[in-house]
């Protein structure tokens, strides 16, 4: 499996025939390649979780994952699921995880860009943890944690005819570009049928009782909704608040900054946080940042937004 990543060539590898399937799935918006590739992903599936290396990893996040270093080798350990091995060098990313990887929303697509985005770094190519969509070929950034109503307010975008840069992992480049990552579309149910181009979704998996999670193709609902790339033209951070109406209210630079950061760095790559920093600020000097205050009228996110986009 070879994907065209905007010039760089992703190769990716594996064992297992599920893994794969899911892989091309998450990835069937870039184009193929027969290209000889610049970065080599090799992920298979094992019956038991690989254990860490021997002593103390160098940084932790809670108990999600474990990072040991040792020049330019990283060991990426998953206590619940595995552990990937990138040679940072020669642009290799190995792993070993086990099959419930599969089975939980995200978190393949979270190994897999985790694997990725140390090499991307590298190559001048740093991802976000955002929604991104794009107006007349203007870019916005969603940016915010779960439940923060990151999501709604890029579906309400996309229906109301925006393109699709990303849906969890848009790339950002120094001379400001944002570009486009791959991904499927998840959101509940319930969130579905808020739209009228995805109302049908809301029952479309009666086996789940209740609020349930779908993951769908955009471009199944959407045919030609995917854009390559366009400049970033504007960041918000939506808030989901007890509000009668949606309010935008313009950030100083230093403080999208500061609210960016945590969706952007990874604090075990020392080598790379001078860059990574130097980018950042230079994108929140030059695209203006707002909080987004959000109401119970969905349908009306675009026409809120939509002027500080492309005005």
């Amino acid at each position: 499996m070879r994907w065209n990543f905007h010039g760089l060539i992703i190769e990716g590898k594996t064992n297992d025939a599920s893994l794969e399937a899911s892989w091309r799935r998450s990835f069937g918006s870039r184009p193929l390649s027969t290209a000889e590739p610049n970065l080599i992903y090799h992920l298979d599936i094992v019956e038991e979780v690989v254990p860490p290396p021997a002593g103390e990893p160098q940084f932790r996040q809670e108990q999600l994952i474990e990072y040991y270093l040792k020049d330019e080798m990283v060991v990426a350990h998953f206590p619940r699921y595995g552990r990937l091995e990138l040679d940072l060098s020669n642009g290799r990313t190995n792993g070993r995880i086990i099959r419930a990887a599969l089975d939980i929303y995200g978190v393949l697509e979270d190994i897999i860009a985790i694997g990725l985005s140390p090499h991307l770094r590298r190559r001048n190519m740093f991802l976000i943890h955002a929604f991104a969509a794009a107006y007349e070929g203007h870019a916005a950034l969603l940016v915010g944690g779960v439940g923060a109503g990151k999501t709604t307010t890029g579906m309400s975008l996309l229906n109301a005819g925006w393109q699709l840069l990303s849906n969890d992992s848009p790339i950002l480049t120094p001379d400001g570009d944002v570009l486009s990552y791959p991904g499927v579309l998840a959101a509940y149910n319930d969130t579905f049928g808020r739209f009228p181009a995805t109302t049908h979704l809301e029952t479309a998996a009666p086996e789940k009782k209740g609020r349930a999670k779908i993951t769908i193709e955009a471009e199944a609902v959407w045919p030609n909704i995917w854009l390559d790339a366009a400049p970033a033209s504007a960041i918000f951070f939506p808030r989901i608040e007890s509000r009668t109406d949606h309010e935008v209210e313009l950030l100083y630079p230093p403080d999208a900054l500061r609210r960016l950061m945590p969706h952007a760095i990874e604090q075990w790559d020392r080598e790379m946080i001078g860059r990574h920093l130097l980018l950042l600020r230079t994108l929140v000097e030059k695209t203006p940042a707002y909080m987004l205050r959000l109401g119970p009228d969905v349908l009306a996110i675009p026409d809120v937004i939509g002027n500080w986009v492309i005005g």
